[in-house]
């Protein structure tokens, strides 16, 4: 019996972690059974773009790596790259996080900043404003959608954002933020995949049901460059308030909950700052 072996008898007949989640179709009535084979398909590359978007520009406009705990103005920088610079779709020269940096009042060395303790939702927005306005460009960010505390969204639901973020996605002035647990980062595309595989090349008016996944660009190196999220579980951290809370970078750990007080009975008990933030070029 070799190590692998070895180890695997110590664990538990009952989890496997090395399950396939695609076995699950295994396990699962195919209610879209059909006569014949897909045949003399016409979808073109413009069909499966309405379900299949990423603007390559957006990637490119990307701060990464960052500065130790620098996420928010690191994917602040890389929104206004996109939406201004040469880098994405605008005409101004591209900017360095530390060129924003110093244009909002701080100097080098950044190795010992605490950036978040001080770097909020509402401090990105504010800031988006300062660098427009040193840089003589025009635009506006608000909180896009947001269920908990003070800024809230109101008449937004899960199925309106999603519609709105993709919208968003598809233009060329607007570009959004994803404040997760402990962290910012970039929303830079998505897929809307269809759930039988039949539908795999029809067209988007062909399908009727849908997942759909949020392609999100990383500022940290100690992630993979993308994350690749069901918009379900996306809805989730938004929507959690503790002390329960869900961590989108780990999400196979599913809904978390705290136990020290604060988070139970405390101040923070019902609190989310999760959100997804929209910047938008108003430049004619």
């Amino acid at each position: 019996m070799d190590e692998q072996e070895i180890i695997d008898t110590n664990k538990s007949d009952n989890v496997n972690e090395n399950f396939d989640l695609e076995d699950n179709n295994l396990l699962q009535e195919d209610n879209a059974a059909v006569e014949e084979i897909p045949r003399n398909l016409d979808i073109t590359q413009a069909d499966m773009n309405e379900r299949k978007f990423m603007d390559m520009r957006r990637w490119f406009s990307m701060a990464r790596p960052q500065h130790p705990k620098s996420c928010g103005i690191s994917s602040l920088t890389s929104c206004w790259n996109y939406l201004y610079s040469t880098l994405g779709v605008g005409n101004h020269r591209p900017i360095s996080t530390e060129e924003a940096l110093e244009v909002l009042g701080f100097k080098p060395p950044y190795k010992n900043v605490d950036f978040g303790s001080f770097t909020g939702n509402d401090t990105l927005v504010q800031w988006f404003a300062l660098l427009n306005k040193y840089f003589k460009v025009k635009g506006q960010a608000k909180i896009a959608w947001k269920l908990h505390g003070k800024t809230r969204t109101l008449g937004i639901d899960k199925n309106q954002a999603l519609d709105n973020l993709i919208t968003g996605l598809k233009t060329t002035n607007k570009a959004y933020i994803y404040h997760c647990w402990n962290h910012y980062f970039c929303p830079i595309g998505f897929e809307k995949t269809p759930v039988h595989p039949y539908d795999a090349y029809k067209k988007f008016s062909e399908i009727e049901v849908f997942d759909a996944w949020i392609i999100i660009g990383e500022v940290s190196k100690c992630y993979p460059v993308f994350h690749v999220k069901k918009w379900d579980d996306i809805a989730t951290d938004i929507d959690c308030a503790f002390p329960k809370f869900f961590n989108i970078r780990k999400s196979e750990l599913g809904i978390q909950e705290k136990t020290s007080k604060a988070f139970t009975e405390g101040s923070k008990q019902g609190g989310n700052l999760h959100c997804l933030i929209e910047f938008e070029s108003l430049q004619e």
